[in-house]
């Protein structure tokens, strides 16, 4: 068990991470690391690592320290922490359902209004996995005014994210993968459909396909071809049209069913089609278009909507907390939840929003909380853009300062626990490391990085930061990084 409370305490007394080198306190550690990140098998990597004492705030080991490197998915630590320190662990995001018009005899004579606030827990994960049961609320709440008719048009406001659906650098290769599903004020479902391809039986039959949410937004068109010795299964996808999906490549007859999850092109037109459906199912016809103010085939004047009356709150979706919200992003990685939350840190500066703008809000933050923001470049709040650039000693200052802060628990809470859950689930697996770290992962094309906490079996509490770029062997670089853990575990201090 990581013990984060005692660390904090030994840490009052003797300050955070005195910044000294290499002490020799334990030569064979220093000696043994060297060799580690020393094998051919992981050249011609830029490696960069850093391990501390949180019990002592001794360095233990460093290598390249202070160079900026491509963090990947280890920004994620970075955006969540500078959330906590902005927003709280108690923020929660609200969507207002609103109207422009009046009711009479049932009918609801204008628009139903969506104020989108960036929000990405309109889905399954926090609603007993049910990605319409916020519909399913809204509808009920119109039922109980006795609505059953919208003389209007559904009208989502995206409009508070002006910016690009994609992120700075983010390699547009990865548009298919719901990774990389494009950012929106409204997101529904991550932004995703899932898709799932099951192989005929037989010669004669045909594929079958099964989409959460069920929904006639998307249109399949199957170009998959069932052919045995075709060589392996591949399957890939293209938009013909936002609506329109062609399924393309092969898969063998007999074979198992495989899940996909595929982004959707326009996120709030998407949510406000399924919205709509929902509303139908629950027996309220709506006449109108789904309607967006950005990023949508069908665009509207949201200002011009707003003045046909004063908006009336209909109803308001609140999220689960931001500590809950972080359990998704550091946990399971999550990039969409991520860039919203950026977005949400970046909406408290008061002026127009920007990913620079968000970003500087974030980096001032950590700078006020004792982490030296210099030379820290975020284009993103994920991880995904090659543009990022922390340096290790950065990755683990901001460890300590968040072990020491007053949102440790919830912090060191959201991450993954090596070998029981999210990212580590399956590292290490069986071994004596199961339980004993608490780190967060990163990976891009030509990046690797673990960042975190553990507690060693001499009952040292040690904080690390491993990134690699450059290198030509994920596999070569994860075990030179598991090497290195299962070393650092049986560190027994000075």
């Amino acid at each position: 068990m990581l013990r984060i409370a005692l660390s904090v305490f030994i840490m009052s007394l003797i300050g955070l991470f005195h910044p000294c080198q290499a002490s020799g306190t334990d030569t064979n550690l220093a000696r043994d690391l060297r060799a580690i990140v020393q094998d051919p098998a992981i050249r011609p990597a830029k490696i960069g690592v850093v391990v501390e004492s949180m019990t002592t705030g001794e360095r233990l080991f460093e290598l390249n320290p202070d160079r900026p490197l491509r963090p990947a998915s280890n920004m994620k630590l970075l955006t969540s922490a500078a959330a906590l320190i902005v927003l709280t662990p108690e923020f929660r995001y609200e969507t207002r359902l609103a109207t422009n018009g009046s009711v009479r005899s049932g009918v609801l004579y204008g628009d139903l209004v969506v104020e989108g606030s960036g929000d990405p827990t309109i889905s399954g994960y926090f609603n007993d996995n049910d990605p319409v049961r916020v519909f399913k609320d809204w509808a009920k709440r119109l039922s109980d005014r006795g609505i059953r008719e919208i003389r209007g048009d559904v009208v989502i406001d995206n409009a508070a994210f002006p910016e690009s659906p994609y992120g700075d650098g983010w390699n547009l290769d990865d548009a298919y993968r719901c990774f990389c599903a494009p950012r929106d004020a409204f997101t529904f479902n991550n932004n995703c459909i899932q898709l799932d391809i099951i192989p005929p039986v037989e010669k004669g039959q045909g594929f079958r396909f099964i989409m959460e949410p069920m929904s006639d937004y998307i249109r399949i068109v199957n170009r998959l071809n069932s052919r045995k010795g075709a060589g392996g299964d591949g399957v890939r996808f293209h938009y013909t049209d936002p609506r329109t999906l062609q399924v393309l490549g092969s898969k063998s007859p007999g074979g198992a069913a495989t899940i996909h999850y595929v982004p959707v092109r326009y996120p709030a037109q998407f949510g406000g089609f399924v919205m709509k459906e929902t509303l139908a199912a629950a027996g309220i016809h709506t006449t109108g278009n789904v309607l967006c103010a950005r990023n949508c085939p069908d665009i509207t004047d949201i200002a011009q909507r707003k003045r046909n009356g004063p908006l009336e709150t209909l109803a308001v979706y609140q999220s689960v907390r931001l500590s809950e919200i972080i359990k998704v992003i550091n946990k399971l990685s999550n990039n969409l939840y991520s860039e919203m939350l950026l977005f949400a840190i970046g909406r408290t500066a008061g002026n127009a929003y920007s990913t620079g703008n968000a970003a500087a809000v974030a980096l001032a933050a950590l700078e006020k909380a004792g982490i030296d923001a210099r030379g820290i470049v975020m284009a993103d709040g994920c991880g995904l853009s090659p543009l990022n650039l922390v340096a290790p000693r950065q990755l683990a200052r901001l460890l300590g300062v968040m072990a020491a802060g007053p949102y440790s628990a919830h912090f060191s809470e959201s991450l993954p626990i090596m070998s029981i859950d999210g990212t580590l689930k399956r590292r290490l697996k069986g071994s004596r490391a199961s339980g004993l770290i608490r780190a967060k992962t990163g990976t891009i094309n030509g990046v690797r990085s673990l960042s975190g906490y553990m507690t060693t079996y001499g009952g040292e509490d040690l904080v690390f930061s491993i990134i690699s770029n450059g290198h030509t062997s994920t596999a070569a670089v994860d075990r030179m990084v598991d090497r290195i853990i299962l070393r650092l575990l049986d560190y027994k201090g000075p």
